[in-house]
């Protein structure tokens, strides 16, 4: 893979994450895709603008011609995936787009309705450095634990992990 300026780089697989709504248990509302969100019964909570989730809920509102300002809470913005969940939890919104392990946290249901691909673009000249070397080895090592642990806290995948994707 080449990037800026003749850099040559490793791509290098990490992880998969699914975001999906965030709900009260037993999502009493039955709520199960984005267009629910234009009912009159469901308030939203939103994550705060240039937030990574807040740019997934824009590009896909759009994909479906979905009028952001059609959605009861929109405006309403929190800064963390676990704040989303204390807004649901708390009553305050039926609903808000975040990850599963926010959702375990305080108890609440989740619907998944995406998934996201994490992975790591390493200039060659680190990757074959020692500097990388703790790092790469422990999300190669299956033994280490790190794997099972991130997939402990629910909603991500670790199918890749560590291994090389791409490398020009």
């Amino acid at each position: 893979m080449l990037v800026d300026h003749g850099v040559h780089v490793v791509l290098l697989g990490f992880v998969n994450r699914t975001q999906g709504l965030i709900v009260p248990k037993g999502n009493p509302k039955g709520l199960g895709a984005l267009d629910d969100l234009l009912r009159d019964d469901v308030v939203f909570v939103n994550r705060q603008r240039g937030a990574g989730t807040r740019v997934l809920l824009d590009y896909e509102l759009k994909k479906r011609a979905i009028n952001a300002r059609q959605i009861q809470g929109y405006e309403r913005t929190e800064y963390t995936h676990l704040s989303v969940a204390a807004a649901v939890k708390s009553g305050a919104a039926d609903t808000g787009l975040g990850i599963l392990a926010a959702a375990r946290a305080l108890d609440l249901d989740f619907v998944p309705l995406f998934d996201e691909r994490y992975d790591l673009v390493i200039p060659v000249a680190y990757y074959e450095s020692d500097l990388l070397k703790p790092l790469l080895a422990l999300i190669d090592d299956r033994s280490s634990g790190f794997a099972a642990a991130v997939e402990a806290l629910g909603g991500y995948g670790t199918e890749q992990m560590g291994r090389v994707l791409g490398e020009v």
